[in-house]
Parts: structure tokens; sequence; C-alpha cells
């Protein structure tokens, strides 16, 4: 081997293009190990071909979101535009889509949705965020959904969908300190700072779908109004009606069917009329009296 030979298997740069060579042989490779994978999957069943052709009826029939193409050109304000050529029709369109007349309001909220939904890491923290498509439309996609009457609508929508972001991103740094830290000191205080954010943010998320909610109703309380038939001599309560002790009624009340104790149903044998005997015609036994002493001896007809 020569020195010339020597000195470029020494060289840095030979030997960044030789690794970079190889791994982007070896990514080749992988990629045409999973190409070939997926060309051997089997068809689907039928039952499976039903569900996805209901399925696809079912999103056919759906509106389409509203979706917009970012463009960064490196002036820090990325450029929006749709797929057509329609400007004036996407504007109606963002308008609709946030419930107002006021571009001046979508301008504003376009432009906070692309901070929120910007991706940091992409730039590795030396400079401002990149804008990410996906989230962004992902966002708009959910205010579209939500079809706000009004601004405030529209911010409560916006705001649920960034809030969605940033719980997500949560929980995939809650699980990740899970797996890579262990249970004691600084791995303690970092999942005890990632699980408190994580719940303040589903409770947060909670709180603004039930304030859309409650907007939407206005204040106003449903009453469900049902049929309740009452009989001849019946009575009926409307309310909540409880038993206080648990079961009958409390001390010193009545029951209802002790409203009518005062008039027994049955009488006694005094106030019975004379009753005929066995072996006598028409002579009648005398009824039992209030004074103490033996019954007198009823008497018998001569035979």
């Amino acid at each position: 081997m020569d020195v010339a030979s020597e000195s470029i298997g020494n060289d840095p740069a030979v030997t960044e293009l030789t690794t970079r060579a190889t791994t982007k042989k070896s990514k080749a490779a992988a990629d045409q190990a999973l190409v070939d994978k997926l060309a051997k999957r089997s068809p689907p069943d039928p039952v499976e071909r039903a569900q996805i052709e209901e399925a696809r009826k079912r999103t056919k029939a759906r509106a389409p979101r509203i979706a917009m193409h970012i463009e960064d050109r490196g002036t820090g304000v990325p450029t929006l535009y749709p797929d057509h050529s329609d400007e004036e029709g996407h504007q109606y369109r963002l308008a609709d889509a946030f419930g107002t007349r006021s571009l001046q309001f979508v301008h504003s909220m376009l432009k906070g949705l692309g901070h929120a939904t910007a991706d940091p890491s992409l730039n590795m923290g030396f400079g401002p965020a990149s804008p990410d498509q996906v989230a962004f439309n992902a966002a708009l996609a959910v205010i579209d959904g939500v079809r706000p009457k009004d601004e405030i609508e529209a911010m409560l929508a916006a705001h649920m969908a960034v809030a969605n972001v940033v719980l997500l991103e949560l929980i995939a740094r809650t699980r990740g300190a899970v797996a890579g830290h262990r249970y004691e000191g600084n791995g303690i205080k970092r999942l005890d700072v990632l699980g408190n954010l994580t719940t303040k943010f589903m409770r947060t998320y909670t709180m603004q779908v039930e304030a859309l909610t409650r907007k939407r109703r206005k204040g106003q309380q449903k009453i469900w109004v049902k049929h309740v038939h009452v009989y001849a001599g019946g009575q009926a309560i409307v309310g909540n009606v409880s038993h206080r002790g648990g079961r009958g009624t409390a001390k010193n009340e009545q029951r209802p069917y002790e409203r009518e104790k005062a008039e027994p149903a049955t009488r006694t044998v005094s106030e019975c009329p004379a009753v005929r005997g066995a072996n006598e015609e028409w002579e009648t036994l005398p009824g039992t009296s209030d004074e103490k002493g033996a019954l007198p001896v009823t008497r018998r007809r001569k035979r």
C-alpha cells in the first residue's frame, strides 16, 4: 500500500462518505424487505370487506373539512394557501368555519394556530419552530367540525384543538419518563411534574367541552314531562318524595292505612242483629252484653 492510499483511507471525509453509502444501502435493503412483506398480504375477508364498504359510504357522506398548505419561506411568517385557485371562495369558507364575518379575526386565529401547532423539535431549538402542516390542518378540522356560531365558540374550539395537541405530547413524555427513569430522585420529580400537567390538561379539555355545551344551551335547563294518571279518589305528588327514618313515617305521624282506624272494618257481636239457633225455628239467641257473668241459657222449644 502506498502513502497516497494510506492517506486516503485515513481521511475523515472519505470515512464519512463510506459510512453514508453503507447506511444508504442498508436502508434501501430494509425498504425493499418492507415492500416485499406488504406485497404478500392477503386480501380482506368478506366481513372486513363489508365493513370497509360501509365506512366508505359514511365517510363520503360527510362534508370535507377545510385544509390549507403551509410553506415556510424563511421570513418567520409562513405562507398559507388553499388547494384551488378560488381565493375569494376560500375566504368565505374560512369565515364560515370560524363562525364569523371578520377576516381580521380569521387571520388572527390562523396565525395563532400556526404558532401553537408548530414543531420546535425540527430545528433542535436553534431557531423558530417549523410549521407543522399536519397538526395545523388537524386543528382546522376540529374547528370546522364544531361548527362555531360566533367568535366565542370558535375560540373555544381552537383551545380544545390546541389542548389536545399538548395533551398528547404530555402523555408521550409521561410514558417516556415511566420507561426511561428510575423511581428515585429526579426520576420521581420528573414523573410527578409530567403527571400533574397531563391531569390538568385533561381536566382543562373537559371544562372546555362543558363550557361550549353551556353556552349553546344558554343556561336553559331541560325539563322532562311525564304523563301521570290520577284516578278518582286518588292523590298525586309532584316532586321528589323521600321517607324519613328509612321506612314508614316519622314518629307522631299517621300512616295512610291508619287514617280510618276510628271506623273499624268489622263490627262486634253486640252490634250484630239477633241470630237464629240451630234447633230453634224463629226463637233468637240474645246477643252478648257488657255485663260480667255467665251467658243466659237459651230456651229450647218443647217437643
